[in-house]
């Protein structure tokens, strides 16, 4: 046992006995408290170099373009899924547990504990960018990289859509072939770093409603907000039913 573990251990001898007697939420005590954190960190860092990048661009004026904030998405996507895949999957984002959840590859009882973490992780990202660029001036500082679209919102809805599902049905295709953390890490992270150089200046690219909340609740600023909640759902929503119906076909075809 570490010495961390060692100074923790009668702090969480103490605590067992008082969580179990709190009426919580059935959901949130079968979610482990270990999983739970990693989707925590695990956002955190998605956000801090997601939105991060696209603030620090725009507030650079451009120096980072549209490649260099695709890279640094996918870069960071990948480091955070190999860092905390072991233990909670990595999800990072509500669309993808939705989307695993609808497959029966995330109990029902997670789903929401997961989601709530991924926002928890995505707000404490989203406050840590403020502090950092606290001595911005001007609209560059409550902006913080929340996604917006200056476009038909018909054309960022639609791309979100799009850009969704095929993020979440390669992961339902990678989970589902027992992939490891370091195909996991690779693949989403080159797939977000080519989604984000393409659809970026469309729509923010953002296929992350833990994504886009984070910056747009400490910045304030709820432009078109929902695009970001509804469009990267049903792309979920579609990833998880083509899965299943290829998934059906391909069985049937091997027997």
């Amino acid at each position: 046992m570490s010495p961390i573990e060692q100074a923790l251990a009668p702090l969480a001898r103490a605590l067992k006995p008082l969580l179990g007697r709190l009426s919580l939420d059935q959901a949130s005590n079968q979610a482990s408290a270990r999983q739970l954190m990693a989707e925590v960190l695990g956002t955190f860092g998605l956000v801090l170099f997601c939105a991060g990048s696209a603030h620090v661009n725009w507030w650079s004026g451009g120096q980072l373009g549209a490649l260099g904030v695709g890279l640094v998405n996918g870069l960071g996507v990948a480091v955070m899924i190999f860092a905390f895949w072991a233990i909670s999957g990595a999800h990072l984002n509500p669309a993808v547990s939705f989307g695993l959840w609808l497959s029966g590859k995330l109990p029902g009882r997670k789903l929401a504990p997961y989601v709530v973490a991924q926002l928890v992780g995505a707000l404490i990202a989203s406050s840590t960018m403020h502090g950092l660029f606290r001595n911005h001036t001007g609209e560059g500082e409550s902006w913080l990289g929340a996604n917006f679209s200056d476009g038909p919102l018909i054309q960022a809805f639609g791309t979100e859509i799009v850009i969704t599902f095929f993020l979440v049905y390669a992961i339902l295709l990678m989970a589902e072939r027992g992939r490891n953390a370091t195909v996991f890490a690779i693949a989403v992270g080159f797939y977000v770093a080519a989604a984000v150089t393409m659809a970026g200046g469309v729509s923010g690219a953002s296929m992350n409603p833990a994504r886009a909340f984070g910056p747009a609740a400490i910045a304030w600023f709820w432009d078109n907000h929902w695009i970001y909640w509804v469009a990267p759902g049903l792309g979920a929503l579609f990833a998880s039913i083509f899965f299943a119906a290829l998934r059906d076909r391909n069985g049937s075809e091997g027997q």
